[in-house]
């Protein structure tokens, strides 16, 4: 008679933890991520190779809020205006400038003198 009540209450707790394990263990986190373009564009007006400068220009909805020059040869650069009236919906300066400042050194040591054609034929090689 005891091992009856034992295997009851073995098979009753077991039944109980099951029930709560279920009902209070983790939720999964599955699902997806929706990318939509923001509206910013980030250009390279200009690559100087023999004077070694780059201008990268910061634009939302067809204005130029931001624009930074990078003379790679000196190591310096120039910001003239800002993206800080954009709030929230930009990122500081200081990520856009070294952006900049890394994809001027770049083009700059790859003789690059057109960034679009440049990344455009990237694209069609990679495909």
């Amino acid at each position: 008679m005891r091992n009856k009540v034992y295997l009851f209450l073995v098979l009753f707790l077991t039944l109980v933890g099951s029930y709560l394990i279920k009902k209070y263990s983790v939720k999964s986190n599955v699902g997806y991520t929706i990318f939509k373009p923001t509206g910013f564009r980030h250009k390279f007006p200009l690559v100087d190779l023999e004077r070694k400068q780059v201008i990268g220009t910061v634009s939302y909805k067809g204005q130029t809020y931001m624009t930074v020059v990078v003379d790679v040869k000196y190591d310096t650069f120039q910001i003239e205006g800002s993206v800080d009236e954009l709030g929230d919906l930009s990122m500081d300066k200081d990520p856009y400038v070294d952006m900049f400042k890394h994809q001027a050194k770049y083009f700059i040591e790859n003789n690059i003198d057109n960034p679009t054609k440049h990344y455009e034929e990237l694209k069609e090689h990679s495909s």
